[in-house]
């Protein structure tokens, strides 16, 4: 008996317009990104988002210069972004030949294996990290501009 041919879907991906959304933190530096558009992929362990948009400067000046960032599954999504997801999510994904049964918690695009949320919590601590250094260099430029500033007022 020979086998029959198959194709089975596990991955799919929607792309979607975007308007009226709130701009988002740029993750890895200063400005915002202001939403047109992102590309939600669902996987049949996991998903992201690739959110573009138009780069929004610390002082809250849109520019014509795109920008984009990526969300993975053990990322922290934004609300709106998670929601929007969550309405997209497409329906009867089957899971790969050979993987493991989905688990009770299968809603929670984040829910995964022990070893894999370990490496989530590896990630989010070096985010943290990342954003504490940031914060205090932030504060050290803010606290010299002062400086400045302090200095021109009283005329030195």
């Amino acid at each position: 008996m020979t086998e029959q041919s198959a194709a089975t879907p596990t991955c799919q991906t929607i792309e979607l317009r975007l308007t009226g959304y709130p701009d988002e933190n740029y993750r890895w530096g200063d400005g915002r990104i202001r939403p047109t558009r992102v590309a939600i992929t669902t996987l049949d362990n996991g998903r992201s988002a690739h959110l573009y948009g138009t780069w929004v400067n610390e002082d809250g000046q849109a520019t014509n210069a795109p920008a984009d960032q990526l969300y993975r599954t053990d990322d922290a999504w934004p609300t709106w972004l998670t929601t929007l997801a969550d309405e997209h999510r497409p329906h009867g994904l089957a899971a790969r030949p050979g993987s493991p049964s989905p688990s009770p918690d299968q809603d929670d695009p984040r829910a995964d294996s022990t070893d894999k949320l370990r490496a989530q919590r590896e990630t989010a601590q070096k985010q943290v990290d990342a954003w504490t250094a940031r914060v205090q260099e932030l504060s050290r430029i803010i606290s010299r501009r002062e400086a400045q500033d302090d200095a021109e007022r009283n005329g030195r």
